[in-house]
C-alpha cells in the first residue's frame, strides 16, 4: 500500500514543484524565444519551425510539449536604383532589427498541470567588425497555467478497509486552477561567422555565445491559498560552434547549454558532426547545399540524447530521443522520451551567391 500512495502522490509532488522550472527541449537551439531574446533574427533571414516532445510514458501520464515560433529580419538586403539609365543592383545590407513571435504549450502528470504561453521579441544588432556583431534582445509574454485539482490522489484518502475513497478530505488549500500573468525576459549575444571563401573549400567558421534572463518581474504563482510563492528569476549562458574541416564534407558543431533557476540547474553540452552532401550552385543559388548531421549530447545528472539532423536547402527535420540516466531509471529504464522539430528557413543558410 505504501508504494501505491507513493506512486499516486508522484504526480502531485512533481505538479506542486514544477512550476519553479520552465519547460524546456533537447534540441534547445531551435527555439531561441527559451534560451535567449537575443537570438531573435541571428542565424536566419526567416525562420519558422514547429516542435514536439513526449517524455515520462514509460513511467507516468506522459508529459506532451509544443511548439511553435516565427522569427525574421526586418531588411536582410535591398535592391537600389543605380541610375535612372539602368536597373536595380543587389547591394547586402547590415541587419539591425528582426521580431519574432512565439507559441508553446505543455501538459504534464496526472493533474494536467498545463502551461500556455506566447512571446513577443525583438532584437537590435550592432556591428563589432567584419564577421562579428553584438545583439541586445527584449521579450514579453503571456503566461496561463491549468490544473485540475480533482486528478489528484493523496495516502490520507485510503481508509485503510475498502481502499481509496475520495470523499475523505485530503488536507490541502488549493488556490485557482487557471491564472494568467505576464512575464519578461532580456539577452545578450555575441555572434561571429565566416563564411567559406571558395565553393568545396569548407574553411567557414559560425560562433555565439549569449547570456539570456527571464522573468524579470518574478510573477506569483497562486496554486496553493496562502501561499507568496513567485517564479524564480532564470539565467541561461550558452555557446555554439560550427567549424568545418578544410577540403572536406565535414564539419564540427560543439554546444553548450547552462540554466540556473532557484535551486534548479541544468547542464547539457554536446557535439554534433555534419556531413555535407550537396554543394550550392555558385552563382544562381538554384542548387540547394545538404546536409545531415548526427550528435550526442549530455544532460548533466539526467539523460544522455542521441540527436539527427537533416537540413536541405530551406527546410530542416531534426529528431532526437532522451535516453534517462537519472535515479529514475529504476522505473524509467532509460527511457525518456523522443523528440521532433520541422523547420522551413529563408534564405538558404548555405547559399553562397556572387
Amino acid at each position: 500500500m505504501k508504494k501505491i500512495c507513493i506512486s499516486l502522490c508522484g504526480a502531485f509532488i512533481i505538479a506542486t514543484n514544477a512550476y519553479s522550472q520552465d519547460m524546456h527541449f533537447s534540441q534547445y537551439d531551435e527555439n531561441p524565444s527559451l534560451v535567449n531574446p537575443a537570438l531573435t533574427g541571428a542565424n536566419f533571414v526567416m525562420r519558422a519551425s514547429v516542435i514536439y516532445k513526449d517524455q515520462w510514458r514509460s513511467v507516468t501520464v506522459p508529459y506532451k510539449t509544443y511548439g511553435a515560433s516565427y522569427d525574421m529580419k526586418f531588411k536582410a538586403s535591398s535592391w537600389d536604383k543605380v541610375d535612372p539609365f539602368r536597373t536595380k543592383a543587389y547591394k547586402k545590407a547590415f541587419n539591425r532589427l528582426a521580431g519574432g513571435l512565439a507559441f508553446y504549450s505543455d501538459k504534464a502528470g496526472d493533474g494536467n498541470m498545463g502551461t500556455n504561453q506566447a512571446n513577443l521579441s525583438l532584437a537590435t544588432f550592432v556591428k563589432a567588425g567584419d564577421y562579428s556583431s553584438f545583439s541586445l534582445g527584449l521579450q514579453g509574454g503571456i503566461v496561463q497555467k491549468t490544473v485540475d485539482y480533482s486528478k489528484f490522489i493523496f495516502s490520507n484518502q485510503y481508509n485503510g478497509t475498502t481502499g481509496y475513497d475520495q470523499s475523505i478530505v485530503n488536507g490541502e488549500h488549493f488556490g485557482s486552477q487557471s491564472f494568467v500573468y505576464p512575464d519578461f525576459a532580456a539577452g545578450l549575444l555575441w555572434n561571429y561567422s565566416k563564411d567559406e571563401k571558395a565553393i568545396g573549400e569548407n574553411n567557414q567558421i559560425k560562433a555565439d555565445v549569449g547570456f539570456g534572463m527571464f522573468h524579470i518581474n518574478k510573477p506569483k504563482q497562486k496554486f496553493l491559498v496562502g501561499t507568496n510563492e513567485q517564479l524564480f528569476s532564470k539565467y541561461v549562458i550558452h555557446g555554439k560552434l560550427l567549424m568545418g574541416i578544410p577540403h572536406s564534407n565535414v564539419a564540427l558543431v560543439p554546444s553548450i547549454l547552462v540554466e540556473l533557476q532557484g535551486s534548479s540547474k541544468e547542464i547539457l553540452g554536446g557535439m554534433m558532426f555534419k556531413y555535407y552532401l550537396k554543394e550550392d550552385s555558385k552563382y544562381t543559388g538554384y542548387v540547394k547545399r545538404s546536409s545531415i548531421g548526427l550528435g550526442v549530447s549530455y544532460r548533466y545528472k539526467d539523460a544522455v540524447i542521441v540527436s539527427a539532423l537533416l537540413e536541405m536547402g530551406h527546410y530542416a527535420v531534426g529528431l532526437c530521443y532522451d535516453i534517462n540516466t537519472s535515479a529514475l531509471t529504476k522505473v524509467s529504464t532509460l527511457r525518456g522520451g523522443p523528440e521532433i522539430m520541422l523547420r522551413f528557413n529563408s534564405a538558404n543558410p548555405f547559399l553562397f551567391q556572387k
